[in-house]
């Protein structure tokens, strides 16, 4: 399957970066990136070249992971589209990115042309309805859900050793505990920890909630049960409601945390990965 995936890829868009690291890494260089998404990339960093720390949240867990891009055919994209060279029209970021537009829809069926809206707020692109429409922060608009997702390559292989019951970064707090200039000191407070707290930004869905249960800790999900059923439909909410009792009920219930660890590891496997997210909307938009 050949793909064609617009976006600026000028500065990380998390939703947009997750669905396309999944799709590369299924599928390979006939997925192609343009404008090239360079901060995906492990040689565009290094010295002389650019620093991780440059990206959105220093770089940590999604950048600089995919292989050499230099098999992957940017040339002649007005022209491929003309010959439906590509079997699906990807705009990874319909908010930001509409390139190439009046002439996709003239010559790509809607079902071949997909928008993806990961935006913080539940409101959708003009395009909506001219091709297939997911939306990350869905409410009630005519869409199918995305979430986001994490590289499996992040999660822990086992679950480390706890020191501690609660994380020290928590970001929102004043003074927030220690910053974090290392993506491995960052995983390691989160490992050695049995909770980490995380909550709804400026949107429900966040890295972190991701990022957390991937180092081995079960997220302190502050007023989970307000999200709405349709945002972050495959985090495992009901789990994560009872991390948060078994939270305030420490120690009397330190023996289940295993388990249910155990429990949410199974969903963040099986489901929440960016291969996971690849797979799933691929599977939907051939229904």
């Amino acid at each position: 399957m050949k793909i064609l995936y617009i976006s600026k890829g000028r500065k990380p868009d998390y939703q947009c970066d997750m669905l396309f690291h999944g799709l590369r890494t299924l599928l390979g260089p006939d997925v192609v990136d343009v404008n090239r998404i360079w901060f995906m990339y492990a040689n565009s960093f290094g010295p002389g070249k650019h620093d991780l720390s440059e990206c959105y949240g220093r770089g940590f867990t999604l950048y600089g992971l995919l292989p050499d891009d230099s098999n992957v055919d940017r040339t002649d994209i007005r022209k491929k589209i003309k010959n439906r060279y590509f079997d699906l029209i990807i705009y990874g970021s319909v908010h930001r990115d509409r390139s190439f537009f009046n002439k996709v829809r003239s010559i790509y069926p809607p079902s071949k042309i997909i928008f993806i809206d990961g935006e913080d707020g539940p409101g959708t692109a003009s395009v909506l309805g001219q091709g297939i429409y997911f939306k990350r922060e869905l409410v009630d608009a005519d869409a199918l859900p995305i979430q986001f997702a994490i590289p499996k390559e992040k999660i822990a292989p086992e679950i480390p050793m706890k020191t501690r019951q609660m994380s020290l970064h928590v970001p929102w707090e004043i003074p927030p505990g220690p910053r974090y200039e290392k993506e491995a000191d960052y995983y390691r407070d989160y490992g050695q920890s049995y909770f980490a707290r995380t909550r709804k930004k400026a949107g429900w869905d966040c890295l972190r909630h991701y990022e957390i249960m991937a180092a081995g800790a079960l997220p302190y999900f502050e007023r989970l049960e307000e999200c709405p059923p349709r945002t972050m439909e495959l985090l495992p909410k009901n789990e994560l409601l009872l991390a948060r009792q078994m939270h305030d009920s420490w120690p009397a219930q330190e023996a289940g945390w295993q388990e249910l660890m155990s429990k949410v590891r199974t969903v963040l496997k099986e489901k929440l990965t960016t291969e996971a997210l690849a797979k799933r909307m691929l599977e939907r938009i051939a229904l």
